[in-house]
């Protein structure tokens, strides 16, 4: 599950957002991932060989720790992608590219989003898409893309290896195909995408019509990176607590129950009219308790940013979901949310200050690091165990606890 909105201008001052929604006890990774030359001939993705290009470009992925392809991420030329699951009719392809693996290999190969959707088509139409993308259990599903550069943004639907795009000024996607017949162009000469391909019961389970309404009207009144961060921490109104109960209907998912995936990332992409984007993450699950810190584009990796292949991405992540954790069966204090706006609201000043001064952002990003720290360190002492909540409830939390860190069941394993 997951939840991409995005809006482009004409002047450049374009924005990103996403919640990846996976299972709870999945790490997500955040990594820079330099440029390369490549004298192999093959590539090694996540399950599959594909043939290799001589030169790939430098990104910035969040990735599921066992995956190759990453959920988001954004290269070096300013190409954004973020992929949802979608739900179609039928059985799904067998096993080949993972959504994950086109998002990453759209970013590696293109410099415009519209060469990524080209990209990104050509591969699908070549390779198939298919295989388990699921983490502690089988889960399949095609997938639906928000490709966008700060000019140009497209949404590109998948069905095995058919496809249909729109280039649109602003959209935000979910757990659902998106372009019926109003779509620009397509493999299938008349196709109604939506109602041809789309599983109604799948899609109506994973909530992600009352999510999608829930994004598309945030973006409506959107306009800076204040909104599109409330937009991914909002609960459906009626959810009373959403540490006591799983909601697949929040933009802010939280697992527990019946409901079997959580925001596990989140992040947003602000661009900028002559600078290097401006990133801010979470770096771990459960947008609506945690900081986003800004991360400029180019300076050296600062946590929750990490160089492609250090360990410290892992643990960074399991140490914001232990802190996040704490919170499961609680009622958060008011005071709990007034400090961490106020933290955040002094990153945004700072980062608006200073944004075209590299040197000035790296060390806002180190001070954010200490900031965040400091802050879990003192709420860690004050929030208690919890006991709010149904049984079933409280009963999958156990077990998820009891299982985090210990790694992808070995049924999962991927075979080399």
């Amino acid at each position: 599950m997951c939840d991409t909105m995005g809006m482009v201008s004409a002047a450049g001052n374009s924005i990103f957002a996403k919640n990846s929604d996976r299972g709870p006890n999945e790490p997500q990774l955040i990594e820079l991932i330099p440029p390369k030359k490549h004298s192999q001939k093959n590539l090694r993705v996540t399950y599959i060989e594909i043939e290799q290009v001589k030169e790939t470009y430098g990104l910035l992925l969040s990735r599921p720790d066992w995956m190759w392809g990453g959920e988001m991420g954004i290269n070096e030329c300013g190409v954004v992608i973020g992929n949802q699951a979608v739900f179609t009719k039928g059985k799904y392809g067998k096993v080949a590219l993972l959504g994950m693996d086109l998002l990453r290999l759209g970013l590696e190969r293109a410099c415009t989003a519209k060469e990524a959707l080209e990209i990104i088509i050509g591969l699908l139409e070549e390779y198939g898409q298919g295989g388990n993308c699921g983490y502690d259990k089988p889960f399949e599903y095609d997938n639906s893309y928000l490709i966008m550069d700060k000019f140009d943004l497209f949404v590109l639907d998948t069905h095995n290896k058919d496809w249909a795009y729109k280039r649109l000024e602003k959209s935000s996607i979910s757990n659902a195909l998106n372009l019926g017949t109003d779509w620009d162009k397509s493999s299938l000469s008349a196709a109604d995408f939506t109602g041809d391909f789309s599983d109604p019961l799948f899609t109506h389970f994973s909530g992600a019509l009352k999510r999608r309404a829930s994004t598309g009207a945030n973006l409506g009144r959107a306009s800076s990176v204040e909104d599109m961060a409330a937009a991914l921490r909002s609960h459906l109104p009626d959810l009373k607590n959403p540490f006591a109960q799983g909601s697949v209907g929040s933009v802010c998912m939280h697992a527990g129950g019946l409901v079997g995936d959580h925001t596990t990332q989140s992040m947003i992409v602000e661009f900028d009219d002559q600078g290097p984007p401006l990133i801010w993450q979470t770096g771990g699950s459960t947008p609506c308790i945690s900081l986003f810190k800004p991360y400029l584009y180019g300076n050296k990796a600062i946590a929750p940013v990490f160089e492609e292949g250090d360990g410290g991405a892992l643990k960074h992540w399991l140490q914001h979901e232990a802190f996040a954790r704490r919170f499961l069966g609680n009622l958060v204090p008011a005071e709990y949310y007034i400090q961490l706006s106020a933290l955040e609201a002094e990153f945004l000043r700072q980062a608006r200050a200073n944004r075209r001064n590299k040197p000035a952002m790296e060390e806002l990003a180190l001070y954010a690091l200490a900031k965040e720290e400091d802050f879990k360190a003192k709420w860690a002492k004050k929030i208690q165990p919890g006991k709010l909540g149904s049984l079933r409830y409280r009963r999958y939390w156990a077990k998820k606890n009891e299982q985090l860190g210990k790694g992808r069941p070995e049924k999962l394993q991927i075979k080399a």
